[in-house]
């Protein structure tokens, strides 16, 4: 072996050592309780714990003692009832605590939709507010929005932006949006522009769209709740027919998406609510694939749209915030504060050590 492996190997040997030290000397400190966190996995089939850790696991005094011992938090009955009940740890009870405000007194279309996944994490969101990053995904579609808009306001005055102007436009609002990384800055740069230059081709081959409103915030009663929301577009077509635009920077949305979406419903239900509009077509532009999907509304829909929306409404207001388990736990910020993440890391296992120990 070469010089360098050996040195380090040494290094690493140090390392530990010092890795070591410093685990006991953490445990050795504590007064009253001492809690020990694994790290999270990151799909490794291993799930022992790495370093000295496994060493410790080796003396069969300590496995004898842990696998004797009656662990506190698994004495709570975790299947005794078919929501997820508060387990032994405190922040559950925090959990179950009535809201201070009225969180269904504004709701937006994501909202609805965000309560209806999960109400629990809906409730953590809003009434918690733990700040999180904003994803690079998101910074990006709002930049893309924030152009197009202004955009078509100079097609509105009759001067609209040449596709240089409008590149640099957008280069110059994304670099404000500060992605931290660099290589997803670059990239969603490229993506941008090539996007924008298919658009404006597309567009400046089309007749030229009457646009009613662009970017425009909208705020409606519907039961005892104001909903909000922020509508792309609204133009006028050549048949005075009313259209509503969402442009869609990720990924693109299907028929059925479109056919399917509260959100525009609920954007036919402000249009018509604010400025009168009775609306013929809701588009998903896909700007992807530079393609749109063209979705429409009956009068029966919206009504049960809005039913939608006043059902959840009224959940809030009776404090009905149970946690739902299901994919969106593996994406969820306050996962590791949720009852059932304790549920599904304790209860599952716990209950196959039992049988494994009577067997």
């Amino acid at each position: 072996r070469d010089p360098d492996s050996v040195a380090q190997d040494d290094g690493k040997a140090l390392h530990d050592q010092e890795e070591r030290r410093l685990f006991y000397v953490a445990m050795t400190r504590a007064r009253d309780s001492l809690t020990i966190y694994a790290r999270q996995g990151r799909g490794k089939k291993d799930s022992t714990p790495a370093g000295f850790l496994r060493d410790l696991l080796k003396d069969s005094q300590l496995d004898r003692w842990l696998r004797s011992r009656q662990a506190h938090a698994f004495q709570t009955d975790l299947f005794g009832a078919a929501h997820v009940p508060v387990g032994a740890s405190s922040t559950s009870q925090w959990l179950l605590l009535a809201p201070a405000l009225n969180l269904g007194a504004r709701l937006s279309a994501s909202a609805v939709a965000s309560y209806n996944t999960c109400p629990l994490q809906f409730k953590l969101e809003r009434e918690w507010r733990i700040p999180r990053e904003v994803p690079a995904a998101m910074q990006y579609g709002a930049s893309m929005h924030r152009v197009l808009r202004a955009y078509y306001d100079s097609v509105q005055f009759g001067r609209a932006y040449s596709e240089d102007a409008l590149i640099e436009l957008f280069r110059t609002d994304l670099r404000a949006a500060r992605i931290q990384d660099h290589y997803q800055h670059d990239l969603y740069e490229t993506q941008g522009v090539d996007q924008l230059r298919k658009f404006l081709s597309a567009a400046q081959a089309a007749p030229v769209p009457e646009v009613l409103h662009a970017e425009e915030a909208f705020e409606v009663r519907i039961g005892n709740t104001t909903v909000v929301g922020r509508i792309d577009r609204i133009d006028r077509a050549a048949d005075s027919s009313i259209v509503i635009t969402d442009y869609k920077t990720g990924k693109p949305q299907s028929q059925e998406d479109a056919d399917e979406s509260l959100q525009l419903s609920v954007y036919a239900l402000a249009a018509r609510e604010k400025w009168g509009y009775r609306v013929d077509q809701l588009v998903f532009h896909n700007l992807q694939e530079n393609a749109s999907v063209i979705s429409r509304r009956t009068d029966l829909q919206l009504e049960e749209a809005r039913l939608k929306v006043e059902t959840v409404a009224q959940n809030i207001a009776a404090g009905k915030f149970e946690a739902t388990p299901g994919f969106c736990c593996s994406f969820c910020p306050y996962r590791n504060l949720c009852p059932a993440t304790e549920k599904r890391l304790y209860s599952i296992p716990t209950a196959k050590k039992i049988s494994n120990r009577n067997n």
